[in-house]
């Protein structure tokens, strides 16, 4: 690959600037780089596989679903949610009054790690903005910038180093160099530099970056002063996706210094073995290592050096071979375990939220890659619409999250107990903050950037989730209507526009016959394969319309270690039997025969487990009562 590098901006005009004949010319070899209101990083050449892009946010526009109904749950939290309480930690540590209620779990004053959740939330509201034009976001998001940036205005004042940014003291990182007891300094910092490039992007806040270029000059004083030995002793502490943010800084300044403070955290005791495709997982905390490849992979993607790319797409393919649950979650009680163990590795604390948020936002940067690889959407499919979509309380008004999905017999969705005083079933307004309920502001926040992609061809129809995408500068618009997973269907309609181009719809690995496909009526020649695309180049016009089957059907997925434990799936969905209040049971056996669909519009069966009738639902709309999703067979 060149490292020869050229603007993204050039890159951004061929595949979607100008007119229609224009959108579809030729890209740029070379590197790439993101420019301002685009979600996420660069995208390089593969020279295999082409290059796709993401939409911008606003140009994706979410239709009623479950997926909408979450987001606006998290849109409601976010306008809720008191911007003072948030800040006081911040204030305290510079000396600024401050007469708000302190928060609780996490976010408490005691807390090692407060003022994470803040960061999460400058990227929710930026998120939201971008994707639904909310303005009440946008103002919320400036007010946290602004009063963040009178406290860094405070360093000298506060005994602080210039650039420093944070709700704890300095001394935290005296103590982390020291070896000394400490929690996780670098991971806050990150979530900081992560929130304000948020804000930059999506909600075009300069004062934003400012202030992140600062943090990151911070980190890389700090850290330029240690040993490498030294440093490698630091990594074995969590520090989130540091190294990920400052190669964004780096992107979006083009100052090589942010670069290097990235490459100071290559962790070489976990990453060298991934380079040679080893999996030595075991043992490691996951969400703790999940962002680190997310890291190496924006590395490749702005120095061509292979041997991080090497790394990221060696980590994928091990968890999601070896690691992943049925779900598509990984971690048990936040570690990794022997490979393929799964059936021995059932709990209620299974698949971390944090994982698969990181694992599908590693997903996605390798899919931009790797456009049509179609391994690489199955899973994100069957992660969102198993887990992400379902770790959010339907009934909560402010859309409450928990921190584990559990697997285990009689499982049930609630928040652990080692979070704050007075943990809920789901996250609360304030008092039980953690990692999992402030990385949900953003989950539910960005269910639009994946549903669709461009490449200089024309679209790419990712995902089935009612929509409109408006490609402005070929000036078309599409609108995908379909009750999926309820409905083994899905329909796009050109609303406006026309236009010359290939539009791309994909036919997932689990289809359980080859896809059938109509054109304003008109049947589309086969054979529609599982695991391919439908692809359809014509001049579409106001009206015309494309209906693609998606045939579904029943299947028994085998753990690995024990293969008569099985989780029963329809598609790409696993379902769960419901036990009401039973909180212990063995792992019942299923009468996989007597498993039938019940008639109605939404996707219900019923079975007979361990001699009694139970209901099957999917997972993600199981709530409030125990539920069991891997069965002996």
């Amino acid at each position: 690959m060149s490292s020869h590098p050229v603007s993204r901006r050039a890159v951004l005009a061929a595949i979607g600037g100008g007119a229609a004949g224009a959108v579809l010319g030729g890209l740029v070899p070379g590197r790439l780089r993101a420019t301002s209101g685009n979600w996420t990083s660069g995208y390089v050449l593969d020279g295999t596989a082409g290059l796709s892009a993401a939409f911008p946010l606003s140009a994706v526009r979410l239709l009623d679903s479950p997926l909408r109904a979450n987001q606006a749950r998290n849109t409601n939290y976010l306008m809720f949610v008191d911007p003072d309480r948030m800040l006081h930690t911040f204030r305290l540590n510079y000396g600024l009054p401050s007469s708000a209620q302190p928060c609780g779990g996490w976010e408490a004053p005691g807390s090692l790690v407060r003022g994470h959740c803040t960061g999460h939330l400058m990227s929710g509201l930026a998120i939201t903005y971008a994707n639904t034009g909310n303005q009440a976001a946008a103002d919320k998001g400036a007010y946290l910038v602004e009063q963040l940036a009178r406290c860094q205005a405070r360093n000298r004042a506060a005994g602080f180093h210039d650039g420093y940014l944070s709700a704890f003291p300095e001394t935290f990182f005296d103590r982390l160099e020291a070896g000394q007891p400490v929690w996780s300094p670098y991971y806050m910092i990150h979530k900081l530099i992560a929130g304000l490039i948020d804000q930059h992007e999506l909600a075009g806040n300069t004062q934003a970056l400012e202030m992140a270029a600062r943090l990151g000059d911070w980190v890389g004083w700090r850290t330029g002063r240690l040993s490498y030995p030294h440093m490698q002793r630091i990594l074995e502490v969590e520090h989130g996706g540091i190294a990920e943010s400052l190669t964004n800084l780096y992107r979006l300044t083009w100052d090589e210094s942010y670069l290097r403070t990235a490459e100071r955290f290559y962790h070489a005791r976990v990453l060298d073995p991934l380079a040679l495709g080893h999996d030595d997982l075991r043992g490691l905390h996951a969400n703790t290592n999940i962002p680190k490849m997310i890291a190496c992979i924006r590395i490749w993607e702005e120095t061509g050096d292979r041997r991080y790319h090497d790394i990221g797409t060696n980590f994928w393919r091990i968890v999601t071979d070896h690691h992943a649950y049925a779900i598509g979650g990984t971690s048990n009680f936040e570690h990794w375990h022997a490979p393929d163990v799964i059936a021995g590795q059932l709990s209620n604390r299974t698949c971390e939220n944090c994982c698969s948020y990181n694992m599908l936002k590693l997903t996605r940067l390798l899919h931009f890659h790797q456009p049509q690889r179609m391994d690489l959407l199955d899973y994100y499919e069957r992660t969102l619409f198993n887990q992400m979509l379902g770790e959010q309380d339907p009934r909560s008004a402010h859309g409450f999250n928990i921190y584990y999905t559990g697997l285990s017999p009689a499982a049930f969705k609630r928040q652990p107990p080692f979070i704050g005083t007075n943990p809920d079933i789901y996250s609360s307004d304030y008092h039980n903050f953690s990692c999992d309920d402030a990385t949900g502001m953003e989950t539910q926040a960005k269910f639009a950037d994946t549903i669709y992609s461009r490449d200089t061809s024309g679209l790419f129809v990712n995902l089935f989730v009612p929509s409109e995408v408006s490609w402005d500068a070929a000036g078309l618009t599409f609108r995908q209507s379909t009750g999926f997973p309820d409905e083994p269907a899905t329909h796009l309609t050109v609303v406006s526009g026309s236009a010359r181009m290939t539009v791309r719809v994909r036919l997932p690995g689990w289809l359980a016959a080859p896809a059938r496909a109509w054109v304003n009526g008109e049947p589309v020649a086969g054979p529609l394969t599982p695991g391919t695309w439908l692809v359809i180049e014509r001049q579409w016009r106001p009206g015309d319309r494309v209906d693609v089957s998606l045939p579904m059907a029943l299947a028994l997925n085998p753990t690995p270690d024990q293969p008569a434990v099985q989780a029963v799936m329809y598609g790409p969905v696993v379902l769960s039997g419901g036990y009401g209040g039973i909180e212990a049971m063995l792992m019942p056996r299923l009468s996989s025969g007597s498993v039938t669909r019940v008639p109605g519009p939404q996707l219900q069966f019923q079975a007979a487990a361990g001699g009694r009738p139970v209901a099957l639902v999917p997972i993600a709309r199981m709530h409030h009562e125990h539920y069991n999703v891997y069965w002996l067979t």
